[in-house]
């Protein structure tokens, strides 16, 4: 399943940039524009592989593919958000 999510995320999607927050560049995807099953593979791959760490005064999981790091953001509803997004940055 690893290569599945990592062939998802690094080769499968097209990521877009996040315009509204130039100064902090990174990219994202919205789990409702792809398989809710893959989406919600690779989100749950992240959290369970992943390493904490904070972004101010938040703590987020990231998973580190090459030169990407990746991240997971949801609403209240948590990895029931059926907006959440997958986040990539550089590292």
């Amino acid at each position: 399943m690893k290569d599945n999510i990592i062939q998802f995320l690094t080769q499968e999607v097209k990521f877009t940039f996040a315009k509204t927050m130039a100064n902090i560049p990174h990219a994202w995807i919205c789990r409702k524009h792809h398989s809710d099953d893959l989406f919600l593979a690779a989100m749950n791959f992240i959290k369970d592989n992943g390493k904490a760490e904070m972004f101010f005064k938040t703590e987020y999981i990231y998973y580190t593919i090459g030169e990407y790091k990746y991240w997971v953001m949801t609403d209240k509803n948590g990895f029931k958000d059926k907006t959440a997004i997958i986040n990539r940055a550089k590292v």
